[in-house]
């Protein structure tokens, strides 16, 4: 493959361009790159004129560095050596180096101009071994000049340099993506029949080729495999609302898919609005605007020959709209109002005042295609949702990118039937805007053939309990008939007549149940104040407690009667009241109370199965509102240990922390779990923000054991990052990129690794002493990792992770009893995951504030070896005390 200037621009844009440019295909250059090439044409002549460049200075074929003179700019000058033939706009020679020179037609520096003179300064240096350090870009009307270092495109420059290589090794043609530079390329017509072809996911404008890749890993090539994962109330992105895989069933059934249904607020006056600009130039010249009045239709285009003159084609935008008052401004994407807002700077107050306006009342309806209805189309492009409309333009290429194209070719030619183009095709832009708002509005409310709700697509199943939805009323109706309470009480009772004669049984009062036990209150030998002896009953108060009796054989239900007397003394007349043992406020006894809360806490029962349970084997009513008040008096009692877990696990030499979401109501709200080896605590935080570690955490000196969050990077103790986790991300990579092999040998190398510092600790235990002969081994992995250059993106990426946790990864190396790995907390925060797999959602902030203190202790007693059930009946505050 012979490097060019051709080759060079191709790689940037595409390797399927380069690779077909590499076999010499040919091609007619579109007109795009046609009016490119000679406004560059242009600018380099005058570029030329400027600096009074000598005849004898253009076109030279370089030799030899001494054949240039120091400070003089050279024009065309072709590097010509082996597998290279580089045409360069300009260079210079300075007393030691050479500069390049780009000459760009464009009023502002591309990515592309900055890449193709990196890649030109390259290859020269390479094949004549000269020295490049910088190079110049020239661009604009005042020949502006850009001076920039070639050693921050190094990274571009390797990966096009592997690129070339594949590319002069490859048997087959290298896959290609559409991209935005398929709309001027001469072999686009080509690329997208073979793309149509294989049902390519780069069709979907919205995916962007890293997503592609990443689908492809996981077996989806094709816009069909796609749709065939699409879910219902299922988004798997986080940053974006777009569902590509809704698009793909979309284009799949031919059908318009509604997630979400818009109705557009109704207004007398809509207005519809397209600009036309020259992006590097960031002016717009040419304003479309249809204003809709009931049935009356106005028509305006106001055209800016100069760049002067794009302030009043804006005035006169305002003038025509300044009558009407209540109007919505339609437009389609971000470039009008970018366009807006940046003319606010050129204008009036008064003007910018109305502009304001402008910006207030305007609509975007891509949101609506983006975010709500889902129509067959491969983008949501206005060209490509009219043509489904069955909307037409005049010219068939007509492109937003044309437009370019005309308006650089009028601004060369002075043509008229370019500029008639562009006032018609902005005009028709406008149209089109207005069939797509028509169409939305008229998106039926209920589902056609052609439209389907996404709720609907929700597969029905014979496993779950829901409203059948019947077509024909009757069916409801009949159906309703069917019901079980109906079929007892208005049917069967006219056969089995005895039915209606069953009556369920009535729940004794505690009250008239008779008492298991009747304990009565003594009375006092004397009077507490005065001494006396004398003394006689008052007044006596009786109260009846429910409670369990719970023996080794089994639990049953227990009534006890306290007989609570007052008595009164006969000298002084005081009244004393019963001792703390009878003053009884609860008609629930403590024994009850602690098995609710066992079966609570320890086996996760909800209050309807607590009460359920306490009703059908004990004939026991406990509503759900004393199981709650229950809940909190334990959390209240039990505070003092709860504290002390905590003082424990941060005055310990290692802490194990991590995180999980929870949900109160709609909010996500996160749990908190610091864990030792026989202790436990869980904290609750409204947010996943770290912050408050550094004062909870501010007296700990210990190593704390977390995954990779970057919250608990603050932190100033030592660190050990979990390495399961991080064999875990590997593990993902890995099977994305199984093709790899320089990334598997890093693999192989860290396995190996782990591998023998586990067989260590199986062997020794977490020894220090043991250990420390496994940092040779650690300091030459790294070293292996960064003596390679590796090319691919995992294998950089993976390689930068790596050196960025390197002090973190191994620091159990260094100390006795640190764990490699966070499991410890990972294991206490499956008791979170299990209550939250059932009640996510449920709790208010108190109630699993509440909930997580009494996990705390019964957690911290399964650590210590201590039955739950036994401390809770102990009546004992601490757990260290059974």
């Amino acid at each position: 493959m012979i490097i060019n200037n051709e080759i060079l621009t191709a790689l940037i844009h595409c390797n399927y361009k380069a690779y077909l440019k590499g076999l010499n295909s040919q091609s007619l250059k579109t007109d795009f790159e046609n009016v490119i090439d000679e406004l560059r044409n242009i600018k380099k002549q005058n570029y030329i004129d400027k600096n009074s460049i000598k005849q004898e200075f253009k076109g030279q074929l370089f030799k030899d560095k001494n054949h240039y003179e120091v400070n003089q700019i050279y024009i065309d000058t072709v590097f010509s050596k082996n597998k290279i033939n580089i045409k360069v706009d300009g260079l210079y020679f300075d007393e030691k180096k050479m500069c390049l020179i780009l000459i760009s037609p464009l009023e502002k520096v591309t990515k592309l101009d900055k890449l193709t003179v990196a890649l030109q300064s390259y290859f020269i240096q390479s094949e004549f071994k000269l020295k490049i350090d910088f190079v110049k870009i020239v661009f604009g009307k005042q020949f502006k000049e850009a001076k920039l270092k070639l050693s921050n495109f190094q990274k571009e420059i390797s990966e096009i340099i592997s690129l070339i290589r594949n590319l002069e090794n490859a048997v087959n043609p290298p896959v290609f993506y559409k991209n935005t530079h398929c709309q001027v390329c001469e072999f686009s017509k080509d690329c997208l029949d073979k793309l149509l072809e294989r049902d390519d996911l780069s069709l979907l404008g919205n995916l962007k080729e890293k997503e592609i890749q990443l689908k492809n890993n996981r077996g989806i090539f094709s816009v069909k495999q796609l749709s065939y994962i699409f879910r219902a109330k299922k988004n798997p992105y986080i940053k974006r609302k777009f569902l590509p895989e809704l698009k793909a069933l979309a284009i799949r059934e031919q059908k318009t898919y509604i997630l979400e249904r818009v109705d557009l607020e109704k207004h007398d006056i809509e207005v519809f609005i397209d600009f036309e600009g020259i992006p590097d130039r960031s002016i717009n010249y040419l304003i479309g605007l249809i204003i809709r009045n009931g049935d009356i239709e106005n028509k305006y285009s106001f055209w800016a020959n100069t760049e002067e003159e794009e302030t009043n084609i804006f005035i006169e935008l305002i003038k025509v709209l300044k009558p009407f008052k209540n109007f919505v401004l339609y437009h389609y994407g971000t470039y009008e109002i970018q366009g807006l807002k940046r003319i606010l700077k050129k204008i009036s107050p008064e003007d910018q005042n109305y502009i304001n306006t402008l910006i207030d009342n305007s609509f975007n309806l891509l949101t609506i295609l983006t975010n709500c209805i889902y129509p067959p189309t491969y983008t949501n492009s206005l060209k490509d949702i009219a043509h489904f409309l069955n909307f037409e333009w005049s010219d068939k290429n007509a492109s937003g990118l044309q437009s370019i194209f005309w308006r650089y070719s009028w601004e060369l030619d002075n043509q008229a039937s370019y500029k008639d183009k562009l006032i018609r095709y902005n005009i028709e832009d406008c149209t089109a805007l207005k069939v797509i708002k028509d169409w939305i509005c008229s998106i039926p409310k209920l589902d056609n053939e052609n439209f389907e709700d996404v709720k609907d697509l929700k597969k029905k199943s014979v496993y779950k309990w829901e409203r059948a939805n019947f077509l024909v009323p009757d069916f409801q109706i009949i159906n309703s008939y069917a019901h079980f309470n109906y079929q007892r009480e208005k049917v069967l009772i006219k056969t089995y007549p005895k039915i209606g004669l069953q009556k369920t049984t009535r729940t004794k009062s505690i009250i008239s149940l008779r008492p298991n036990k009747i304990i009565t209150s003594q009375r006092p030998k004397k009077c507490e104040s005065c001494n006396c002896e004398k003394m006689y009953r008052h007044s006596i108060e009786d109260r009846t407690v429910v409670d369990l009796k719970i023996t080794k054989t089994g639990i049953r239900r227990i009534i006890i009667l306290y007989k609570n007397a007052r008595y009164k003394c006969d000298n002084c007349k005081k009244i004393v009241r019963p001792t703390d043992e009878f003053n009884i406020r609860s008609k629930y006894g403590l024994q009850l109370q602690n098995w609710i809360i066992n079966q609570m806490i320890q086996y996760r029962i909800s209050y309807n199965k607590i009460s359920e349970q306490l009703k059908e084997s004990f004939d026991i009513d406990f509503i759900h509102s004393n199981i709650m008040r229950t809940k909190v008096q334990f959390a209240n009692k039990y505070k003092t240990t709860f504290n002390e877990i905590i003082n424990i696990v941060k005055s310990s030499s290692v802490i194990h922390i991590d995180e999980t979401v929870f949900h109160i109501r709609n909010e996500s709200c996160y749990v908190w779990v610091f864990t030792n080896i026989d202790a436990v605590f869980y904290l609750f935080r409204p947010t996943r923000e770290a912050d408050f570690l550094k004062e909870f955490l501010c007296d700990f000196n210990g190593v704390l054991i977390s995954d990779f969050y970057a919250g608990y990077d603050a932190m100033k103790c030592a660190k050990q990052r979990c390495l399961i986790h991080l064999i875990r991300d590997i593990n993902d990579d890995l099977v994305k990129n199984q093709f790899d092999v320089s990334f598997r040998v890093i693999v192989m190398n860290f396995s190996k690794l782990l591998t023998n510092i586990t067989t260590t600790i199986n062997k020794f235990g977490l020894k220090k002493r043991n250990l420390n002969k496994h940092k040779k081994e650690v300091d030459f992995f790294f070293k292996m990792l960064n003596k390679t250059d590796f090319e691919t993106n995992i294998c950089l990426k993976w390689k930068k992770r790596f050196n960025s946790t390197r002090n973190e990864l191994f620091t159990f190396l260094n100390y006795d009893g640190v764990p490699w790995n966070n499991n410890n907390a990972e294991a206490a925060i499956k008791a979170v995951a299990l209550y939250r797999r059932e009640y996510d959602g449920l709790p208010t902030k108190k109630g699993i504030q509440d909930y997580l203190t009494l996990l705390s202790i019964q957690q911290t007693c399964k650590y210590q070896g201590v039955n739950f059930f036994e401390f809770l009946r102990s009546g004992k505050i601490s757990i260290y005390d059974m």
